[in-house]
């Protein structure tokens, strides 16, 4: 499929997350809170993770085992891009 064409802004791709009962729990006490279906409001956290540069370097930080595949977030017209350093010397 051609990214972007006749998707009419629909999401196309899916990604299933397993949650220990106690994080399910948060997660729909929240989504009551804020009046949306768990699913939608754990794709928002997601999005909201993934554009977010500390986030995103302090989970590098603490998970990533691989050097080369660190990424850089870099900012590009206030939308955040990943570029893999692919070097295996780079902290």
């Amino acid at each position: 499929m051609i990214e972007g064409k006749g998707l009419g802004g629909k999401k196309v791709n899916r990604v299933n997350v397993s949650l220990s009962n106690k994080q399910d729990s948060k997660l729909r006490r929240l989504a009551t809170a804020c009046n949306m279906k768990p699913t939608t409001l754990a794709g928002i956290l997601i999005e909201k993770g993934l554009n977010d540069a500390e986030l995103v370097s302090e989970l590098q930080r603490e998970y990533c085992t691989q050097a080369a595949y660190r990424v850089i977030v870099v900012n590009n017209n206030g939308e955040l891009n990943y570029v893999l350093t692919g070097r295996e010397d780079f902290r």
